[in-house]
Formats: structure tokens, sequence, C-alpha cells
């Protein structure tokens, strides 16, 4: 075969190749889809394809069943939940919800029990499609008359939404609205009582007073109360606040000097040491909210001593994080409760802090605005040994001098709060 030849040959072979491949895949795209879809008619594989990854983007779980219970799709979430469990339905409930999904929609609230305790869930389950049979290019007599007599087969599709969470948030919201009824009764109560006292004491100059000073114990009280919910109030809004580089010192100094009233109260002794050298501790910070948090530490460390007792303030520097050590000798917190001293309203010792005016919403903010600063709060206590806070926050990048004015702002701050 000379060379010319050949060459005619490979380009009619080309030729050939070419015209069978084009008519194949004109005849896909002419032939309508035959693959059941997931929840509708009929599909090609990209089409299949793309509802399956949309399952996968969902935090519902998402299941495709009949309504004998054969799973025919399911996403990350179902499996994660363990809604389906080896590829089928793991609860008896869920599969009576998908039985009775058959008739007709059905939503229902369903308790699962599992290793961690019971899942809550909301479960919505309805028919989505008909898997009617395969339709073929030129139906026959026969497969006609099979159409007809065979019904099909149901699809039903199981929504699940987890509500624990909003169980949860539903739950904190109850008990933040008792505790604060309960802890702003106590002393309108308390000075309701001891105006009527004074209005029977008559012209008993010595009883008036004394129970005009308990009347300003008590409203000191409930003005401590009131501004913590305020600055619980701010939190909650999740406003963002202004940040300034600051030096630590200036913080933890306007914080125990804003606990001098506390201390001379109980005849506790704050004392400060530094253990930086002088090296500056620059902390890019909203410094009243750091000034807020290390102040309710050192008042928490006062009100949790005996009288006359010594709280330690620690300055140091860690590689290129602040740390502040707040020490205490009081009466310490046993291990199992130490995970909650940082919850709202929780209180370790309710009787002391009825005596001190406590609220239980101190440590609750310092965590706040500690976490909120990118900063860290850890605690160490042993009952009869008393209790060590320790803040850590990072370093700011530029080593300026700390704008002390920022600091002043934080203080006046607090003085307008008070008013």
């Amino acid at each position: 075969m000379t060379p010319a030849l050949a060459m005619v040959c490979s380009a009619v072979l080309v030729m050939a190749v070419t015209a069978v491949v084009a008519y194949r895949i004109g005849a896909a795209r002419r032939r309508p889809p035959h693959d059941a879809a997931l929840f509708a008619g009929h599909g090609d594989v990209d089409a299949i394809d793309g509802e399956r990854r949309m399952l996968a983007m969902l935090e519902e779980s998402v299941v495709v069943a009949e309504p004998d219970g054969t799973v025919l799709a399911a996403n990350e979430a179902a499996v994660e939940r363990g809604i389906i469990v080896d590829g089928m339905l793991a609860d008896d409930a869920v599969r009576a919800l998908v039985r009775e999904a058959a008739h007709g929609p059905v939503s229902r609230e369903l308790t699962l029990e599992r290793d961690g305790g019971p899942m809550h869930i909301a479960a919505t389950a309805q028919v989505t499609t008909q898997a009617t049979t395969q339709p073929t290019a030129q139906p026959t007599a026969q497969s006609t008359t099979q159409a007809n007599t065979q019904p099909p087969a149901a699809r039903v599709t199981l929504v699940c939404a987890d509500t624990g969470y909003r169980r949860s948030v539903d739950r904190v919201r109850r008990d933040f609205v008792t505790n604060v009824s309960h802890e702003l009764k106590t002393p309108v109560g308390a000075i309701m009582l001891l105006a009527e006292t004074i209005a029977d004491a008559g012209d008993d100059v010595d009883m008036i007073r004394h129970f005009a000073a308990r009347i300003g114990v008590e409203a000191k009280r409930l003005d401590g109360l009131v501004r913590r919910l305020i600055e619980l109030g701010r939190m909650n809004a999740g406003d963002e606040r202004p940040t300034h580089v600051v030096d630590v010192r200036e913080l933890v100094a306007h914080a125990i000097a804003d606990t001098e009233v506390t201390a001379a109260a109980r005849r506790a002794v704050v004392r400060l040491r530094d253990d930086a050298n002088g090296a500056p501790l620059p902390v890019d910070v909203d410094a009243a909210g750091v000034h807020i948090a290390l102040k309710n530490i050192v008042e928490n460390a006062i009100n949790y001593s005996p009288e006359g007792a010594t709280v330690a303030v620690e300055l140091a520097r860690t590689g290129d994080e602040a740390r502040i050590r707040v020490v205490d000798h009081g009466v310490g917190i046993p291990q199992q409760l130490q995970g909650r001293v940082f919850e709202r309203f929780y209180r370790v010792d309710p009787a002391r802090s009825r005596l001190t005016g406590g609220t239980g919403l101190g440590l609750s903010i310092a965590n706040h605005h500690v976490h909120a600063n990118h900063g860290r709060i850890e605690l160490w206590s042993r009952p009869g040994q008393g209790s060590t806070f320790t803040v850590t926050l990072p370093l700011a990048d530029t080593a300026g001098t700390a704008d002390t004015a920022i600091v002043a702002d934080a203080d006046h701050q607090q003085k307008e709060e008070r008013r």
C-alpha cells in the first residue's frame, strides 16, 4: 500500500469513527431521562447527582425512602445524627412516621434515645414522587398492560431538624427570667420592709439611722444588679466595641482602685506584684470591657476570702502574652463545681453571696469580656486552700506606649454607670 493510499484510508477511518460518535451523542440527547430522580419524575445522571450534592449541603437530616422503610438516599447529617445506621432507619418511631406519610403529610416532634442522652427532633415526612415503571422507546401492548395493573411505588421524603438547641435556649431564657425576678425581688422587698419599719420608728433616731443604713446596703445591691444586667444586655447585643493599645498595668491598677470600697468593708488588702520587670505589656483590647472583667475577678476574690485576708494580683509576661493572676486564700471551689462558676447567676455559696451582695453575674461577664478580646481565663481551686483565676491576653504587635487616656475613659464610664 502506497503512503498516499494509507493516508486516505486513515482519513476515512477517522471520519467514520467521528460520525458514529456523533450519532450516539445525538441519540443520547434525544433519549428521555430514564433514571428515577430522588424527589420527582425522572432525570439524567447529572441531575440526580446534583440532587445528592444538594442534600449533602443541608444541615437538616434528609432521607428518601419507600413506605416500607427501604432507604433510597440520605445525606451525611442523617448518618451523623443516627437517623440512618447501616443504610437503614434506626428508630421504630421514624419508620412508623414514614409509613404513615404514604397516606398524607405528617409532622411530629420525636424524642429519640441515644447513648449521649435523648435527642429531640422535629420530623416532617410526605410523598414527593411516584416512581413509575421505566418508560421504553416503543412501549408494547404487554408493557402497557403491566404499567396499568402495577401500582406505582411511592417515595417518601423525611426531613428531621434537631430541636435540642432550641429547647436549650428556651430553658436558659426561662431560667434567666426566673433568676432575675428572684434577684430583684429580694432587695426590693427588703427596702419596702425597712421603709415601713422606719415609718413605725417614730422619734427613735438611732433606730431610724440603723434601718436607713440597711436601706442603703440593699439599694447598693440593687444598683449593682441593675448595672450588671445593663452590661449583660450590651454583651448580648453583640455590638463591636472599639479596641485600643493599652498597658495591662494601667488596666489592673484601675481595676484594683475600683475595689477599694469593697476591700475596706471586709478589711482586706489587695497587693499587686509585677513580675514583668517593668517591660511594656501592651494589649490591643476593648479597655472598658477588660477593666470590668478584672474588677469583677478581684472583687470576687475579696468577697470569697475571710475578713482581713490578703488578695494577691500578679502580673507577668509569658512569651507573646500578658498574664494576670488573682490569688485568694478563701473557701475554694470543689472540683465538680468549677465548670459552673462562669454560668450566669450561679453561686457556689448562696448564703455568702447574700451577705456580700453578690449577683452571680460577675464571673460570667468577666468570662465574656476576656474571650471577646481573644484571651483566656482559667481557674485553679481547692476547698479550704483558695482559688486562683488566671487571665491571659495576647500582646499587641505594635510595641507602642499605652494609651492611658483610654483607661481613663473606661474609668469614667464606670463612674457614670454608678450614677
